[in-house]
């Protein structure tokens, strides 16, 4: 992630993820704990769908994340969010 994050050619950064065996709400708290170590100044878009989505989703609201619910909503705001910078 470090080295995606010092490319200046990135704009935004969309994690997708389908949570099958691997719960969102374990994903969400190690997004929150990774990016506790990682100085960011560019959008991240994350899309949680699977097992435990809600209460993942719940875990990333106030922080400087941007969730999306569907794919096609993570594709436009990310997109939107990279015309910004």
């Amino acid at each position: 992630m470090k080295l995606l994050l010092s490319d200046k050619h990135v704009k935004v950064v969309l994690i997708n993820i389908f949570g099958g065996i691997t719960r969102c709400d374990d994903v969400a708290k190690g997004l929150i704990e990774a990016f506790k170590m990682i100085d960011i100044n560019m959008p991240i878009v994350i899309r949680l769908t699977g097992t435990n989505e809600t209460e993942g989703r719940e875990l990333l609201k106030g922080t400087k994340f941007n969730v999306a619910h569907t794919m096609g909503e993570a594709g436009k705001m990310a997109v939107e969010l990279a015309s910004k910078c």
